[in-house]
């Protein structure tokens, strides 16, 4: 059977979250394949739909999945069996499909349905796709369903939505979380979620030594993971606290094994990294504090101030990586680019991390993998490593 997936914005990303989180699946990543700019299929006979549900539940960065459809005759006869159908058409992807296609085959669909005494129910896309409100208030996949256009180099292909993402869960965990302090820069849910899913591991411990407030740890749990966190602010433990606290309360997450404690990365002393040796750590997945929120485009001199402050920080942090992880341990963590009046600039990872460290990232994906927004001053690059 073949699935269709389609990405969200920043589709390397979302391509190697899903390579990683079928490899967690011992699915081989040679299932994938990109078929237009947004679209990817996997064809694999390991995947099952209840397997194919699970796995598009775990991701963070795609905004709906299904199952291609072969012959659309053959697609629409099981609902001519029922009395009423809700439907709507999606043109998503790269293609040509214009909302007067839409309309067009959506009144064909309309009017075969009552020549066989079906009431139907079309909604129209307000651009190319059917937003997440439209399927979800109008019970859509449960009454009826949503039929995908998709352009590919075989052709013009069909499917049947499956899912679509759960945005409104993401933006509870977001918006209603009790705890944030934007002082300390938030990182999204989303990519909080999808660096969770490029370890490739299902279940563990994930280990967060710059938690915040907590969003990795929130992800992780939500996933399934045990969960440790530690910050050098006192406040922010607190923060993270609560925010997990909130997460059990509302039912988001079982008995998850979770400890929060302080910790200075750049003075962190032998017994206790021991004994975070001796937990049985996974992974780890975190965003390193990046210098103060910046508003506007950095000078050199400012660029140089910053670097100064946070490159030292990377450098102590692989020190108690070096310490902590054994052969193939993985780290998973934000490096950033700031944007100067001489063009974007960073620091070399490599120069830190020397020969001790694998650098997967070619393995997910064939470009970098960045998460920006329009006009910031900073871009996030998500580094996957292993750990020699």
């Amino acid at each position: 059977m073949q699935y269709f997936f389609e990405c969200g914005h920043f589709v390397s990303l979302s391509i190697a979250e899903l390579s990683a989180v079928l490899e967690s699946y011992n699915i081989s990543k040679d299932s994938l394949n990109k078929v237009s700019d947004t679209v990817v299929l996997v064809e694999s006979n390991d995947v099952t739909p209840a397997l194919a549900d699970r796995i598009f539940n775990r991701l963070g960065g795609f905004v709906r999945y299904g199952e291609v459809v072969e012959d659309l005759d053959s697609f629409l006869k099981p609902y001519y069996e029922g009395d009423r159908v809700v439907f709507g058409i999606s043109s998503i992807g790269d293609t040509d499909i214009s909302v007067k296609d839409i309309q067009k085959l959506s009144n064909d669909i309309k009017r075969n349905f009552k020549k066989a005494n079906i009431s139907s129910r079309f909604l129209l896309p307000k651009k190319d796709e059917l937003n997440a409100a439209q399927i979800i208030n109008n019970d859509m996949l449960e009454k009826g369903f949503e039929l995908c256009i998709f352009d590919t180099s075989l052709g013009r292909l069909y499917g049947k939505t499956r899912a679509i993402q759960n945005i409104d869960a993401f933006i509870k965990r977001d918006i209603d979380k009790p705890s944030t302090d934007f002082d300390m820069g938030v990182l999204p849910q989303k990519l909080a979620r999808i660096m969770c899913n490029l370890t490739a591991l299902r279940d563990g411990i994930i280990w967060d030594p710059f938690c915040g407030s907590g969003t990795v740890l929130m992800e992780a749990a939500v996933l399934g993971f045990d969960v440790l966190g530690s910050d050098i602010d006192v406040g922010a433990l607190q923060t993270t606290k609560k925010n997990l606290e909130w997460l059990a309360k509302e039912g988001m997450i079982n008995e998850t094994m979770h400890n929060i404690f302080h910790l200075d990365i750049s003075d962190t002393k032998k017994k206790k990294i021991k004994e975070l040796k001796d937990t049985g750590i996974k992974a780890v997945v975190c965003e390193p504090f990046m210098g103060p929120p910046q508003r506007h485009v950095l000078s050199v001199n400012r660029l140089d101030e910053i670097l100064g402050n946070i490159v030292p920080l990377y450098e102590d942090f692989f020190k108690v990586m070096e310490e902590v992880g054994s052969e193939g341990f993985k780290v998973v963590l934000v490096v950033p680019s700031y944007k100067t009046k001489k063009g974007w600039a960073t620091f070399s990872l490599n120069d830190i991390i020397g020969k001790r460290w694998d650098i997967l990232n070619g393995e997910y994906s064939s470009e970098d993998l960045k998460w920006s927004r329009i006009n910031s001053i900073i871009t996030r690059n998500i580094f996957i490593l292993s750990k020699r």
